[in-house]
C-alpha cells in the first residue's frame, strides 16, 4: 500500500537532489510509513519523538526511529524490517520475567524517554546509510528548534532542507485506498447529521447538537464492519443568530432551537486515519424570508463551484466561480479567503491547495476537495453548505448524498 508512496518520495528526492527525507510531523510518518504513533505523536504531540527515514537511493531501506512501546505495532503495520526502539517510561516485560531474578542489576527506564538515547538512534540509522554529511529533506516548518540543535551536535556536516510544500503536493493526489477511506467518513458524517436533526425540540443548544451528532456517528460505526477503522469524529455546530461553534465551554451557553432558527454543521469523521470535511443547514419548522435568500444564493455559487471542477482547471476558477456567483446575487460586500481545500491527515481537516483567488495550480484527476459556499451571520444564522468532490479523468464526483436544498426539519 505505501511502496507507492514512498516511490513517489522518492522521485521527488531525485529531483530536488536530496539524499534521504526525514518525516517529522505525525501527519507524513503517518503517510511515509501506514503507522499512527497515538502514544506520543498524534495524542500527545511529542513532535520529533518518531521520525521516519526514507533514503533517497531505493537500495538503501527505509527506517523507523520509534518508541518501544509501540515499536512490534510500528514494524507489522509499516512492514519496515529496519525498525529501533528507544525506551520509554512503561515497563513492557511479562509478569513472568518480572517475578523472575535479575540476570544483572535492574536497568531503569527514563522518566518519559531519553533524548540522547533517541538521538543515537537517528545517528546510527543515518550513519548506516552514509547520510551524516548529506542533504535531507524534512517538514522544516513544523520542526522544532530543538531538534535542529540536537542533530547538528552528532551530524555536524548534515544540511536541512525544507519539504513542507514537496509533501502536502504529493498527499493532495489520492490513490485508491486514501479515496476509499474518504469514502466512508462522508457516509458516517452524514449518519450523523442526519440523526442529529430527527426529533428536534425547541431549546435544544448547539452544545445539544453537538452530542446528537456524535451519537448518530457511533451507531452507524457501531452497525456495519465496513467503518471499522473509524477512530474519531469532530463538529462545529450552530442554532440560531450565533457563529459559533457550538457547546466549547461545556455549558451549553447560546441561542437556543425556535420557530425560523437555522440549524448549521460543520463536520467531519476520521477513518482509518482519514478525516473529511463537509457540511449541511437545516431550518427548524419555517424559513425566514432573509434566510432563504442568502442561502439559495450561497447554494448557486456552491453549484457554480462544482461546475468548473474538472482536470486541467486552475483552482482560483473554482474560488472567482463561487465568490462571482454570491457577489451578483445580491451581496457585493461579501469576501471569504478560499471556497474549499484538500483534505486528508493533517489533525487539523483543511489541507493545501485551497481554492483561493491566487492558487494557480491546476487540479489533478485523484484530488478530494471539499467545496465550501459558508456564511457566518448572527441575523440570519450560519449557514454551511460544504461537499467532498473526487477529481476524476473527465470531471467530478461528489462523495456527500444529503440534499443541498435547504430542508425544514421538526
Amino acid at each position: 500500500m505505501r511502496t507507492q508512496i514512498i516511490g513517489a518520495v522518492r522521485e521527488r528526492l531525485q529531483d530536488r537532489g536530496l539524499d534521504a527525507y526525514v518525516a517529522y510531523t505525525p501527519s507524513n510518518v503517518f503517510y511515509t510509513t501506514g503507522f499512527q504513533s497515538f502514544f506520543l505523536m498524534e495524542w500527545w504531540r511529542m513532535l520529533g519523538t518518531v521520525l521516519a527515514v526514507i533514503p533517497a537511493d531505493p537500495a538503501q531501506p527505509p527506517a523507523l526511529v520509534v518508541s518501544d512501546f509501540e515499536a512490534v505495532q510500528a514494524r507489522a503495520e509499516s512492514g519496515f524490517e529496519d525498525v529501533r526502539p528507544f525506551r520509554v517510561w512503561v515497563e513492557l516485560r511479562n509478569a513472568r520475567d518480572l517475578a523472575a531474578p535479575p540476570a544483572a542489576a535492574p536497568g531503569g527506564r527514563p522518566a518519559q524517554y531519553d533524548t540522547a538515547e533517541q538521538d543515537a538512534l537517528l545517528c546510527s540509522v543515518l550513519g548506516d546509510r552514509g547520510l551524516l554529511g548529506a542533504r535531507i529533506g524534512t517538514d522544516l516548518r513544523y520542526v522544532l528548534h530543538d531538534t535542529v540543535r540536537r542533530v547538528a551536535a552528532f551530524a555536524p556536516g548534515l544540511t536541512w532542507e525544507d519539504m513542507t510544500d514537496d509533501l502536502y503536493e504529493l498527499r493532495s493526489v489520492k490513490h485508491d485506498f486514501e479515496i476509499e477511506r474518504l469514502r466512508r467518513a462522508t457516509e458516517l458524517s452524514e449518519a450523523g447529521m442526519s440523526f442529529a436533526v430527527r426529533d428536534l425540540r425547541p431549546g435544544l443548544t448547539a452544545l445539544d447538537l453537538r452530542h446528537r451528532y456524535q451519537q448518530g456517528v457511533l451507531a452507524a460505526a457501531m452497525a456495519d464492519p465496513r467503518y471499522a477503522g473509524y477512530s474519531d469524529q469532530w463538529v462545529l455546530p450552530a442554532v440560531g443568530p450565533s457563529a459559533g461553534t457550538g457547546g466549547g465551554d461545556g455549558g451549553g451557553a447560546g441561542p437556543v432551537l425556535g420557530d425560523g432558527s437555522l440549524v448549521k454543521f460543520d463536520c467531519g469523521v476520521t477513518v482509518g486515519g482519514y478525516r473529511g470535511d463537509g457540511g449541511r443547514t437545516f431550518a427548524y419548522r419555517t424559513v425566514g424570508p432573509e434566510a432563504r435568500r442568502l442561502h439559495d444564493v450561497l447554494l448557486g455559487a456552491h453549484r457554480e463551484a462544482r461546475s468548473v471542477i474538472r482536470p486541467g482547471v486552475a483552482a482560483r476558477e473554482v474560488f472567482q466561480a463561487a465568490q462571482r456567483h454570491i457577489r451578483a446575487g445580491g451581496y457585493p460586500s461579501f469576501t471569504r479567503g478560499h471556497y474549499g481545500h484538500s483534505v486528508g491527515i493533517d489533525t487539523f481537516h483543511e489541507e493545501p491547495p485551497y481554492l483561493s483567488a491566487d492558487e494557480e495550480r491546476p487540479l489533478l484527476p485523484g484530488m478530494v476537495l471539499a467545496v465550501e459556499t459558508p456564511a457566518y451571520s448572527s441575523d440570519t444564522g450560519a449557514i454551511m453548505i460544504e461537499d467532498l468532490l473526487l477529481v476524476t479523468e473527465d470531471g467530478h464526483e461528489v462523495l456527500h448524498r444529503l440534499p443541498h436544498e435547504l430542508a425544514v426539519v421538526g
